[in-house]
């Protein structure tokens, strides 16, 4: 077991050096509502199109879904990080950027009353961008150009205790997870006017806002997973899930201060309130054959427009996803290591919560991935005895927003995304004849 860890962090650990000093995303379309919401999957579900609500996961820790935890049957340490290549484009300008950084790291301890532990910790949502906005004024009989750049840094990150149980004959899983979300947001924007020869205007001073953000609280999440039989010789079935997230608010404070180079001042101080997140569903099915195969789709779906922030309401709209895929494993018996790897593949439509002109912005990409046996011989999907510990690789290729539909700005990305998973039986009593 400690020779796996060990591998496991010096492969995650050639990741999360380069990255954690770089931003979770640049994207401009993080400054609304708490910013982009990292996927809570893990690397195999993210290689099916994100699929999360009914598949199976027996060697890793699938939290969209915590009656999932109930497939679990070795103590799992399930870790991972991602580097998106993205390119944004306006109608005159386009820019490239690479980020990156800690995806999760959870872990589980099944016990022998059919109930299993799970803990981790994971960045929830990231606010990382810088929009530069130039326009022409007129001021005292004066041509000017002002310019405002927006910035923004920060997010939430995320630590939870889950539980699952199963019951029925082991046919019925019902889960729980507990989060407590906290971070700091600051927002800036400065503006600075311009003669038409690019020089500084002097006579106008500087004008910097600057607004932080400090947060924290609870949500939960209840989920369920019913499986049921297709064909027992050819170990057949069928699965599906739900899943409800509920926020129970987010408290802190918001502080803001304007500063214009001639006076400092602060506007309100210290403003106590909090974020109201709205509730998120999910609904899934899948078809599998044990050891061989697994197909299924996803959906989900949250209001965003019950969202508010600090007493403001939001101009938000209804998220939607939908996620398509499966893994094949030609022989997880055989010695041959190829015909033992996973492979998947899956796509993905989301209606996002932000709009422009009443329109919702969509997200959308296809995925593929793999998965890496630690162990060089053969496994047995009919003894859970034997460990099924993992490397596991996605890919994903998207994009949001469209110039061609008339929105602002495009975002084309490429996401990689490496994890391993360790399994290994702890707390066994040993029998000696």
């Amino acid at each position: 077991m400690i020779q796996r860890i060990v591998l496991a962090c010096m492969l995650l650990g050639l990741g999360f050096g380069p990255t954690l000093a770089q931003d979770l995303t640049i994207s401009p379309y993080s400054r609304y509502g708490i910013g982009d919401i990292l996927s809570a999957t893990t690397t195999r579900n993210a290689a099916m199109g994100g699929l999360s609500i009914a598949p199976d996961n027996y060697f890793s820790i699938n939290r969209v879904n915590p009656a999932s935890y109930g497939d679990i049957y070795f103590t799992t340490m399930d870790i991972s990080a991602f580097w998106q290549a993205s390119q944004l484009k306006t109608d005159d300008a386009q820019g490239n950027r690479l980020t990156g950084g800690i995806q999760n790291a959870a872990f589980a301890f099944p016990s022998n009353n059919n109930i299993v532990f799970t803990m981790g910790f994971s960045p929830f949502s990231s606010v990382g961008y810088e929009v530069i906005d130039r326009r022409n004024v007129v001021v005292a009989d004066s041509s000017l150009i002002q310019e405002t750049t927006y910035l923004g840094e920060g997010g939430l990150n995320q630590a939870y205790l889950g539980a699952a149980v199963r019951m029925l004959n082991r046919r019925l899983r019902i889960g729980v997870n507990g989060q407590f979300n906290f971070g700091n947001t600051t927002y800036q924007w400065t503006t600075l006017m311009y003669r038409s020869d690019s020089s500084l205007a002097t006579e106008f001073a500087p004008l910097l806002a600057t607004e932080d953000v400090y947060v924290n609280g609870l949500t939960g999440t209840l989920g369920f997973i019913y499986e049921d039989t297709i064909n027992a010789k050819k170990y057949t079935s069928w699965r599906v899930g739900g899943m409800v997230d509920y926020s129970f608010g987010l408290n802190g404070d918001r502080f803001t201060i304007i500063n214009n180079a001639l006076v400092s001042d602060t506007l309100g101080g210290v403003q106590l309130g909090g974020i109201i997140i709205p509730p998120k569903f999910g609904l899934g099915f899948m078809v599998n054959r044990l050891g061989h195969w697994s197909f299924g789709a996803d959906a989900t779906y949250q209001d965003w427009s019950m969202y508010e922030y600090f007493g403001e309401a939001s101009n938000l709209g209804q998220e939607v996803r939908f996620s398509v895929g499966g893994e094949f494993v030609p022989d997880l018996e055989s010695t041959n290591y190829l015909k033992r790897m996973d492979y998947r593949a899956g796509a993905y439509y989301h209606q996002t919560y932000l709009k422009f002109d009443d329109k919702p912005v969509t997200d959308y990409g296809v995925t593929f991935g793999l998965g890496l046996p630690a162990d060089m011989k053969g496994n047995s999907r009919f003894n859970r005895g034997r460990t099924v510990s993992r490397i596991n690789l996605s890919f994903e290729l998207g994009r949001r927003g469209n110039l061609a539909a008339g929105f602002p700005m495009e975002e084309l990305y490429a996401r990689i995304r490496l994890g391993a998973t360790i399994n290994d039986r702890w707390f066994v009593r040993r029998v000696v004849d």
